[in-house]
């Protein structure tokens, strides 16, 4: 037998598959929640193309359920030329088996195609969702500060997305191919079983009762032995991503840990971590060894049970030997089908925990999309910088500092200065409109405001295009040029367009320079500078501070440092105080 179908559920047993199913992880809950994260795909702007897809391999699916069944009728006609030594027929099989087989192959093949299509389609719109989501509101940012510490976004969207339209695609086409498949053979099966007397009663169908009563049951005992396998999958994708995000910060900051000597502490959490994946891993082998036991066992007296049911009336001279072949091909159709549970299991666990994961996910992307950024009320307007009232907090509401009232005229620098905790760092980010725990009154004056932080954000690509970060790169080497030699950068100016790891290439110093590089280039009327010399020595600190002073703009700079020589740059100082 070369073909054989996969998968459960004929709608003539819809009735009583749907009460074996109401107990297994296919539940309302679940496929209510797979349903909420794959409908707006397939409502989407991708609808027809999609919809399209999903038909056209339905279609091919369907059209392979069809061949299986002429495939079963080939074998009576087979075994019969075999039986009865008629060469002539059996010539003539060969050549139908031929357009079988090459029919099967070819649906096989595009099938594939058809369904890796839609998969990579699908993926492709919900990575650009969900990463536009993420980017949308400042999400990225509000997740780091927030309370959902275990969503790992860079995991949903790289993994859990891919799996999630593979997995739907897979299982939920393949039970619609089961079903069909099922309808089909057991009405096969039911016409090849006749009637069998059993203490004086007479069974029609007996084989498809038989069939149908043994698989439930192995199907019921599998669920029973595999039921853990969800959770396990969840812990394994949730325990590799803190081992990855352990990996991932220990390789960005990895100069640090060397001047620390940390190499003994990073291994420690790093194993430890790694300590529980494979703890975790060990479980998910047991569960799967036992389910694997379970399995193998039945798989193998699956094999001789048709040739059990069909021995009494083969021996009783009531069906031939050509019969018998044939009632075992549609009873192991049959039973694919009907195994589609047992086989799926660790497909629908690991579905299941997916779509868990993605749940969560979706549901903090939601929330932050419809959240207000901040309580501040802002607004753009006249010449002068104000704050009224500003009020912080931190995300367990614990109060910062209260009453926060200042200005700055067109023009003049303020150095903002506190003991550490006041809030200083906090109030830029509030008065950026990216600290959701503050309230307050800001208004900026009319133009552009710019934010330099202490580390200068230095993107992936060319050094041109990190001078200019976030707005686009400009062509005019001349100005570039002009701007990095005033911040003591001319050493750079030949590798504007060399692609490089540039946050590694660069020392703190230069990363800082850079930053004051890109507030030059940029000209805003208003520039937040949150310790932006910290790494720079005094005289390099006085050259760049004395650029933006300078510059013909005119800025109105608002500052945040500790350093006592930053006072001689800014013509007044604001002292902020922590809560009492």
């Amino acid at each position: 037998m070369f073909i054989q179908t996969a998968a459960p559920a004929p709608s003539a047993q819809r009735g009583r598959l749907s009460a074996v199913l109401a107990s297994f992880p296919l539940r309302n809950a679940f496929l209510r929640d797979v349903w909420i994260l794959a409908r707006p795909y397939w409502h989407s702007e991708e609808k027809s193309y999609a919809r399209r897809m999903l038909a056209l391999l339905l279609a091919i699916k369907f059209t392979a359920v069809w061949i299986c069944v002429q495939q079963n009728n080939w074998y009576a006609s087979f075994y019969a030329a075999i039986e009865h030594r008629d060469i002539a027929e059996f010539a003539k099989q060969i050549g139908v088996f031929a357009l079988i087989a090459g029919s099967f192959i070819a649906t096989l093949v595009y099938s594939h195609w058809v369904s890796e299509s839609l998969k990579l389609r699908w993926r492709d719109w919900l990575v650009r969702r969900y990463t536009q989501d993420w980017l949308a509101n400042r999400a990225y940012y509000r997740l780091q500060i927030g309370d959902a510490h275990g969503v790992n976004p860079d995991q949903r969207i790289v993994e859990d997305l891919g799996l999630f339209a593979g997995q739907t695609i897979n299982l939920v086409v393949g039970f619609l191919d089961v079903a069909v498949s099922l309808v089909a053979f057991t009405a096969i099966l039911w016409s090849l079983s006749g009637t069998v007397t059993i203490a004086g009663y007479s069974i029609a169908g007996y084989m498809v009762f038989a069939v149908f009563g043994y698989t439930f049951l192995a199907s019921w005992f599998t669920h029973l032995i595999g039921q853990p396998l969800a959770k396990l999958h969840t812990a394994n994708q949730n325990f590799e991503s803190d081992f990855r995000y352990s990996l991932a910060r220990l390789r960005e900051n990895a100069e640090t840990i060397a001047f620390y000597r940390g190499e003994e502490r990073e291994a420690a959490v790093i194993g430890a971590r790694w300590s529980k994946v494979v703890q975790n891993f060990w479980g998910i082998m047991r569960r799967e060894r036992s389910i694997g036991l379970f399995a193998h066992a039945h798989g193998q007296f699956s094999t001789i049970l048709p040739f059990l049911l069909a021995a009494p009336r083969y021996f009783y001279g009531q069906i031939g030997f050509a019969q018998v072949m044939q009632i075992a091909a549609a009873c192991g159709s049959v039973q694919a089908c009907l195994n589609f549970f047992i086989t799926s299991y660790g497909q629908i666990a690991q579905w299941r925990a997916t779509t868990e994961r993605l749940k969560g996910f979706r549901a903090e992307l939601d929330v932050l999309k419809a959240a207000v950024p901040s309580a501040i009320a802002t607004e753009r307007k006249g010449e002068t910088f104000v704050v009224r009232d500003l009020a912080l907090a931190l995300p367990d509401r614990r109060v910062i500092t209260t009453g926060v009232t200042m200005e700055a005229a067109s023009g003049e620098a303020v150095l903002i200065k506190g003991p550490s905790g006041a809030g200083k760092s906090t109030l830029l980010r509030a008065v950026a409109g990216i600290w959701p725990h503050a309230s307050g009154q800001v208004s900026f004056p009319e133009g552009d405001v710019f934010f330099v932080p202490q580390k200068p954000y230095i993107p992936l690509g060319t050094l041109r295009q990190a001078a200019f970060y976030p707005a686009a790169p400009s062509t005019d080497d001349a100005e570039i040029a002009r701007v990095l030699e005033a911040v003591r950068l001319g050493h750079l100016v030949a590798h504007l367009d060399t692609v490089d790891q540039w946050s590694q290439r660069l020392s703190g110093g230069e990363q800082q320079r850079l930053g004051f590089a890109r507030v030059l280039l940029a000209k805003p009327r208003t520039v937040f500078l949150d310790e932006a010399t910290s790494a720079l020595d005094e005289d390099t600190e006085r050259q760049v501070y004395t650029l933006l002073r300078e510059a013909a703009w005119k800025p109105t700079i608002l500052s945040i440092g500790h350093r006592s020589t930053l006072t001689q740059f800014h013509d007044t100082t604001f002292e902020m105080k922590a809560a009492a």
